[in-house]
């Protein structure tokens, strides 16, 4: 997908039909999966550390942006996707944060 990942998170779930709460649980997912989609093709052998941490922090910093334009239009379910961020699920993963603190 093309534009900007902040965009792209907000238009997916603006458009995103949710009737019940596996309806909301596959939208976060689908979430997640967007923002690993972004950042994981970039990575490859010659990625530096810095050069990942920056695409991760990126990542981060656009959930963030994505969360706060859901707020500003109001979005019914605000309230619930506001307790997700996908920086808390990565760094929830004890390796994945190990990688990033150690970057």
């Amino acid at each position: 997908m093309e534009g900007f990942l902040d965009d792209i998170l907000y238009n997916y779930t603006v458009n995103k039909s949710i009737v019940g709460t596996n309806d909301f649980k596959d939208l976060i997912n689908e979430l997640f999966k967007l923002c690993e989609e972004r950042w994981k093709p970039q990575v490859d052998s010659n990625t530096t550390k810095k050069e990942l941490k920056i695409l991760l922090d990126r990542t981060f910093i656009s959930w963030d942006c994505f969360v706060r334009k859901l707020e500003k239009e109001k979005w019914y379910l605000y309230e619930f996707i506001k307790e997700y961020s996908y920086k808390n699920i990565f760094m929830s993963n004890e390796k994945m944060k190990s990688i990033y603190d150690s970057l």
